[in-house]
């Protein structure tokens, strides 16, 4: 659990950076920004809102983890002097920079900055704040003065649009640390976390769930599907989801009882599943886990309750009665038509 209400920012640099490719350059700060209370305040909104997500990454290297520019500089941030602070943020500039190659990059502002009071699990923890700027709105500027109304249109950054940011916690220090990531841009610029940061998601609670449920929805997809019409897959995908849904720890027993059903297909989904671990690396499922409630419900769109048919007719069975409201369609053939058909059962029409 993340709670960022109490989080309280401490010490800021802001740069200036540009795409490398361009030479465009960089500006870096000659002193630490000074904060007052209401620029706190704004700026706090401006860096934490858009962490909402509860998918923590670590820095990574292929070989040394001190040889990841970003984790020796945040290192150093988190133990060095506030005046030291901001030669360390020089660096993470010139580093940002160095990895701002790609066409697509924009320029705009860097900023670093300490946190306090960043609450992870319970437990405060400091955190190191590195957020980009990079896209500008128009707005619209109206004074009033000796009876006259005057406007005007001028660019600026809008705060409640953070394009890319991370927030790294001073906790696992030896494994990379604990990472929330922001990036709004698109793939072809995905340089923020892959050369910028070079980070890797935590094999967590969140990682295990969001995966298990994946590795599920493509069993269905390609095994279930092999030997089951369209409904009893619906009916599959959604008895998984719900059984995420209600219960607060995974248990393979349990899921395979629940959600499979028939001996031959828990076989089929064991084979399935030790190959999916084996190739992701992800620890054997029968160890359990804790279910993440954030990864369910991110995973939840890909779990569909829709039958779509290609006659333009679409049928939606009830997600939380799956079972129940399944009874109620026949699927079978037309010989006369040679095409295949739903029946449906139903006591009256709901208005």
């Amino acid at each position: 659990m993340i709670d960022l209400s109490s989080a309280r920012l401490t010490t800021l640099a802001v740069h200036k950076v540009g795409n490398k490719a361009k030479n465009e350059g960089v500006v870096s700060a000659k002193e630490l920004f000074e904060l007052d209370e209401s620029m706190t305040d704004l700026l706090q909104d401006y860096f934490l809102k858009p962490f909402k997500s509860e998918e923590f990454f670590k820095f990574s290297h292929e070989s040394d983890i001190n040889l990841n520019e970003l984790y020796t500089y945040c290192k150093r941030m988190f133990t060095d002097s506030r005046e030291e602070f901001l030669s360390h943020s020089i660096n993470v500039l010139q580093h940002l920079y160095s990895v701002s190659v790609h066409p697509h990059i924009k320029s705009g502002e860097l900023y670093v900055a300490h946190f306090r009071e960043c609450e992870v699990d319970g437990v405060d923890l400091e955190a190191i704040g590195i957020f980009k700027s990079e896209n500008k709105d128009v707005f619209l500027k109206v004074d009033g003065e000796d009876d006259e109304i005057n406007m005007t249109a001028e660019q600026g950054i809008n705060i409640k649009k953070l394009d890319k940011g991370c927030l790294v916690f001073r906790t696992y220090e030896e494994d990379g640390y604990s990472i929330l990531m922001v990036d709004k841009s698109s793939e072809d610029a995905a340089y923020w976390r892959d050369d910028f940061l070079h980070v890797t998601r935590i094999q967590d609670n969140s990682f295990q769930t969001e995966h298990f449920m994946g590795m599920t929805k493509d069993f269905c997809e390609d095994i279930f599907a092999m030997e089951q019409d369209k409904k009893e897959q619906v009916v599959f995908l959604n008895k998984s989801l719900n059984y995420f849904n209600k219960n607060k720890e995974f248990d393979l027993e349990d899921f395979k009882e629940e959600v499979l059903v028939q001996d031959d297909y828990k076989e089929k989904f064991d084979s399935y599943r030790k190959a999916f671990e084996d190739e992701s690396g992800l620890p054997p499922a029968e160890e359990g886990f804790a279910i993440s409630k954030y990864a369910v419900r991110s995973m939840k769109k890909n779990f569909k309750s829709l039958i779509k048919l290609d006659t333009d007719i679409e049928i939606r069975l009830n997600p939380k009665n799956i079972e129940e409201a399944s009874e109620y369609v026949e699927r079978a053939y037309d010989e006369q038509r040679g095409m295949y058909y739903y029946k449906l059962y139903f006591n009256g029409e709901i208005p």
